[in-house]
């Protein structure tokens, strides 16, 4: 392809968009649904499958021997984290974590109790899928349940919430891994885990969503630049704020600099006693931050891969995938960071930032330039 024609693609494509962001703006339509469809037709890969595994010089073919590495590589990225006993701010939330654990173990609370019609709503907003965990239950079943059965599950919540306590069973997740690559064969690394949770364990976390969020935006916690995973808060409501912003300053001459923050496995790196520890400090109702570690410690995972199964692993660390509570835990846990972007303007989606910087009104271009480099780059 020539220069020519790959500098026209490229217009071609940013006209397109343009167009795009132009009719969600003026549109009465501004729903996830609308917009990631049109995002879907332009980035979404599919994932291919994978019948061998590349580690080391060797090529691993069989499903035994696959799910065995799956197994080694994933069990050891989620081994304790080791608390680095020379650096003061470690030492000291770990410290703190052991003896906040101490004095939970001894509070006798309870957490809100929730209802069957409660419950009945949660399980509306549920989507007809039909994977199952290790419960073996898909929520098309789920939804296709009595109210008599609903009734049950009220008494069990109840009954946890009562102690602040998280069954054991629902902390065990599948992990069923998908590729990365486009071709070629992948290594453990170029894999991505997709973790199943027990279906009964995502009506529960929702429950307790309801009363976490109710704290964390009653007391404003959340700012509200951050539009993930937040109620009425959508995506293209955090895209079309950037693309004003930036047309706006366009408009007026002003060289604008966008610098985008994408954590590597941000969930995946959760430290559980600081994130304890941060919403202590935070706040948070002790019967709620009980019933949060309850829910975070003991939790345990096997790989699935064809019709082999591994052993089952500890998890002590991170923020379980699937999970509804994960996300928001997530952003409250990072809730300050804005506090550090000094006057600059930020925009936030769950583990996604994007911050926008522009320079004082100069009149020299170069000047102005010069404070984008010198800013975008501290």
């Amino acid at each position: 392809m020539t220069r020519e024609a790959k500098v026209d693609i490229a217009k071609h494509k940013n006209a397109q968009w343009q167009i795009f962001l132009f009719n969600m703006q003026t549109s009465y339509d501004k729903s996830d649904k609308a917009f990631w469809t049109h995002l879907s037709r332009i980035y979404k890969s599919r994932s291919l499958p994978f019948y061998k595994l590349s580690e080391g010089t060797k090529i691993i073919s069989t499903q035994e021997g696959i799910t065995n590495e799956l197994f080694q590589y994933y069990s050891e990225q989620f081994k304790v984290p080791a608390v680095d006993g020379s650096n003061e701010h470690e030492g000291q939330i770990d410290r703190k974590y052991k003896e906040m654990v101490n004095r939970l173990s001894v509070l006798n609370d309870s957490v809100e109790k929730t209802s069957t019609t409660e419950i009945t709503r949660i399980i509306k907003t549920l989507k007809p899928k039909k994977s199952a965990g290790l419960d073996l239950v898909s929520k098309f079943i789920i939804k296709k349940l009595p109210p008599s059965y609903i009734e049950c599950l009220a008494k069990c919540f109840n009954t946890w919430l009562n102690g602040c306590r998280y069954p054991d069973d629902w902390k065990i997740a599948k992990i069923i891994t998908l590729n990365k690559l486009k071709s070629g064969i992948p290594k453990c690394e170029q894999t991505r885990p997709i973790s199943l949770l027990a279906t009964h364990s995502k009506l529960f976390e929702k429950v307790l969503l309801l009363r976490i969020r109710h704290w964390a935006e009653t007391n404003r916690l959340v700012p509200p630049e951050q539009s993930g995973f937040r109620p009425k808060c959508l995506l293209p409501t955090r895209v079309l704020s950037i693309y004003q912003e930036v047309k706006n300053n366009m408009a007026a001459n002003i060289p604008t600099f966008a610098l985008y923050v994408d954590y590597q496995k941000a969930y995946d790196r959760v430290w559980h006693a600081a994130l304890i520890c941060k919403l202590e400090e935070m706040g948070l109702p002790l019967n709620l931050l009980k019933m949060t570690n309850s829910w975070l410690k003991d939790r345990k995972a096997y790989v699935e891969y064809g019709e082999i199964t591994s052993k089952i692993f500890n998890i002590n660390i991170g923020l379980p995938q699937g999970s509804s509570l994960s996300p928001y835990l997530f952003i409250v846990f990072h809730s300050d960071l804005t506090n550090y972007l000094a006057a600059h303007s930020y925009h936030l989606f769950a583990d996604d930032q994007c911050v926008l910087i522009k320079p004082p009104i100069m009149k020299k271009l170069g000047s102005m330039i010069d404070y984008l480099e010198k800013e975008g780059t501290r």
